[in-house]
């Protein structure tokens, strides 16, 4: 299977991604040098998001280990599969980045930030999933 040249959309979602985490990284910095935190405490508020970024990153690249196996997927499976991926990791990162942002410009987050968060993310995997299963459902006729 060969790759397919990304879109435009698909360039300005990995690249806002990764100024988000770019810029997560630089206030985790700073609260650190204003607050005098250990160099223990960055690592442990910057080991969770490296991983995540890493994790779904290593996912788009390989969307097969998704299925728990290395069976190919099919095209059409493996573009929204790597969709999928791609705007969760972008919903996370920045559902990470923004209760950083708002206490740099002391602004108070609501509670519900999360929950709205993690309903974006479950949505947007319930999309894709729903995409993939009429997918699968009308090449199987």
């Amino acid at each position: 299977m060969g790759k397919k040249d990304p879109e435009v959309w698909e360039i300005i979602i990995e690249a806002i991604t990764a100024v988000a985490v770019c810029v997560f990284f630089g206030l985790q910095i700073y609260y650190a040098y204003i607050y005098e935190s250990g160099i223990l405490t960055m690592f442990y508020h910057l080991a969770p998001v490296v991983l995540l970024y890493v994790g779904m990153t290593v996912l788009q690249i390989y969307p097969e280990l998704l299925n728990g196996s290395s069976e190919v997927l099919q095209e059409a499976v493996r573009m929204y599969a790597v969709r999928m991926v791609r705007n969760s990791k972008l919903l996370l990162i920045v559902g990470v980045l923004a209760p950083s942002v708002a206490d740099a410009i002391s602004v108070e987050m609501n509670a519900a930030y999360s929950l709205f968060i993690m309903v974006g993310v479950i949505g947007t995997i319930g999309y894709y999933i729903f995409r993939i299963y009429r997918y699968n459902s009308s090449s199987k006729k």
